[in-house]
């Protein structure tokens, strides 16, 4: 195994392709095109796949709107999207709790009126992440009345596929998704992943009628829609709820794979730094912008600097709004003159400083091992010696305090030593998973209060992430169950926590983190199980988060009450996303 590259152990872990499955989709698939409609084809494989790029919006905040706001990336109101209206992720310059979308469709199940503000089909700009849902949370409506769709379905094969379906009704859409999702390839169309739908008609009963087919390069198809929340569709199409698998076995992930990601990441993060660290200057001093132990460096042979100063005004002033942090991973970062040949002084870790910014820029742009790399002029202002504060440092590492990844591992290391008082201590609590959920947590059966079998009501929120990835403590506490069986294959254990609120843990695997036993004591944030998935293949990997105030004793599942626990449940929702909003 230590012989595989990265991008070997991600092939395998990631792709299933229908050669290597035993079960066959019998219902008749196909693609859509948008200037051919439905089109039918042959030699197709289907494979899971751990992502698609389809989301639909909705409103946050105060009140109830019919309409989110689609921003530019400086937050400038450009638009207004009506809720749950389909979007797409697409790659941009990124912004600290947004995301970068494409307007697929407008949802056209709204009482909103629209006016020239209103976001249009193909409008490209950010959503705040809250705002954003999982596509299979949803049924699309799709209404031939109402749009011209029903001559691309005319013009294929579709109807003599798919026996008795009417073109008169409505057709109905539902994402083909359990514990990852689908997607189809064929012949020449192989090298674009189709997102595959199953398709109904309501008076054709529960069965799925038809696979079809959606790549995020051709989505004329939801360009206006009936949007459907699963719950309301099963209503009259018991089956959207089925979360059937359309190929047998599952992607694999694991800790290691998760391990070698991060490292990848992080070695490529370390790019800018090691070449600074390398790069030797012509004068007996070298260009080291960040100072390290020796232990730590290597010597390297680098390229003569070419230096290119940009002329500014001499009226220049700082800008008081421009006020950023010095983000390092090391203890100090060199502070240099305008020619980079000497170090001025060193800065720390965290240390505030203004850049100053003019019309045409103040910066130094110098090339090092090949690469171009840009030096700011930055002042110091918090010091008190006058010649230690201005200089130019390398533009990497200024950042602002909340986007500075070294910040948030030093405050993360001191969380897991506080003590707290309970739930609603400023201090409490760390986020349970170790990167954001993929899926949001207030809504759809993932939320807490959700419909459950028999009438119970959803007594946690489920945290959607990878199969085996660390869980952590929200908060110091003592571990009062060990791991025992909760649900489907998967188990739970319990801690009691400063301030005596109660966490239950629930469905991880069977597998025992260090040091975490029943009556042990535990930090914040320290592992304590890894994320476990049900053996009904209902869904995907998740952590089962329950909260309880810790005012009774007893067990935690009673067969009493509409959530059939214990009577101190808490809804955990808005704590969650306190702590999320904090830690990512």
């Amino acid at each position: 195994m230590k012989n595989l590259n990265f991008k070997t152990l991600t092939l395998m872990s990631t792709f299933l392709t229908l050669s290597s499955l035993s079960s066959v989709v019998a219902a008749p698939h196909f693609l859509w095109d948008n200037q051919e409609g439905v089109i039918s084809k042959d030699q197709c494989s289907i494979k899971r796949i751990r992502k698609n790029d389809f989301r639909l919006s909705r409103y946050v905040g105060r009140g109830n709107k019919e309409t989110e706001n689609l921003r530019n990336y400086n937050g400038v109101l450009q638009s207004h999207l009506i809720n749950s209206s389909m979007v797409k992720i697409i790659s941009g310059k990124s912004k600290r709790n947004y995301e970068k979308i494409e307007v697929v469709g407008i949802n056209t199940e709204t009482t909103a009126k629209a006016n020239r503000w209103f976001s249009e089909r193909g409008d490209k700009g950010y959503l705040f992440h809250e705002s954003i849902l999982p596509i299979e949370d949803f049924v699309f409506e799709l209404d031939f009345s109402k749009n011209d769709l029903k001559l691309l379905f005319d013009k294929s094969n579709f109807k003599g596929a798919v026996e008795d379906i009417n073109l008169e009704e409505k057709l109905y859409l539902r994402v083909a998704a359990d514990s990852s999702y689908y997607s189809i390839q064929c012949g020449e169309e192989a090298e674009r992943d189709y997102l595959i739908f199953r398709g109904y008609q309501k008076e054709k009963g529960d069965t799925p009628l038809f696979l079809l087919g959606v790549s995020t390069q051709e989505t004329s198809l939801f360009k206006s829609f009936g949007a459907l929340k699963k719950t309301d569709a099963m209503k009259f199409l018991a089956d959207v709820g089925n979360e059937e698998a359309l190929v047998e076995g599952e992607i694999q992930s694991n800790v290691m794979l998760s391990q070698l990601e991060v490292e990848k990441v992080s070695e490529e993060e370390k790019t800018v730094e090691e070449d600074i660290i390398a790069e030797a200057e012509k004068s007996e001093e070298p260009v080291a912008e960040i100072e390290q132990d020796e232990a730590d460096s290597e010597e390297k042979n680098s390229s003569i600097a070419t230096i290119r100063p940009t002329p500014r005004p001499a009226d220049l002033k700082v800008v008081s709004s421009m006020q950023k942090i010095v983000c390092i991973g090391t203890n100090t970062l060199n502070v240099r003159n305008k020619e980079l040949d000497k170090v001025l002084f060193r800065a720390k870790l965290g240390e505030e400083v203004k850049v100053f910014q003019s019309f045409d820029g103040d910066s130094v742009e110098k090339v090092i091992n090949g690469t171009l790399y840009t030096f700011k002029k930055v002042e110091f202002s918090s010091r008190e010696e006058d010649d230690e504060k201005i200089g130019y440092v390398a533009a990497p590492f200024i950042s602002a305090a909340g986007d500075c990844r070294y910040i948030r591992k030093m405050e993360s290391a001191d969380r897991m030593n506080l003590e707290i008082t309970g739930l609603d201590d400023p201090n409490c609590c760390d986020f349970p998973t170790v990167k954001r959920p993929t899926h949001s947590f207030t809504s759809g059966m993932r939320r807490f209060r959700a419909g459950r079998s028999g009438g119970r009501l959803h007594a946690a929120c489920d945290l959607y992430r990878y199969k085996n990835e660390p869980i952590k403590s929200v908060a110091p506490g003592k571990v009062i169950s060990d791991l025992y069986y909760f649900y489907q294959g998967t188990y739970a254990l319990e801690i009691r926590h400063s301030g005596g609120f109660v966490a239950r843990y629930g469905e991880i695997t069977g597998r025992k983190a260090s040091g975490v036993r029943k009556n042990a004591n535990v930090r914040m944030g320290q592992r304590i199980g890894y994320m476990g998935k049900v053996n009904s293949n209902c869904c995907r990997p998740m952590l089962h988060f329950e909260l309880y105030s810790g005012s009774k004793r007893g067990s935690l599942s009673t067969s009493r009450g509409r959530y059939k626990r214990r009577s101190d449940l808490l809804d955990p929702t808005r704590y969650l996303t306190k702590w999320k909003n904090e830690v990512f």
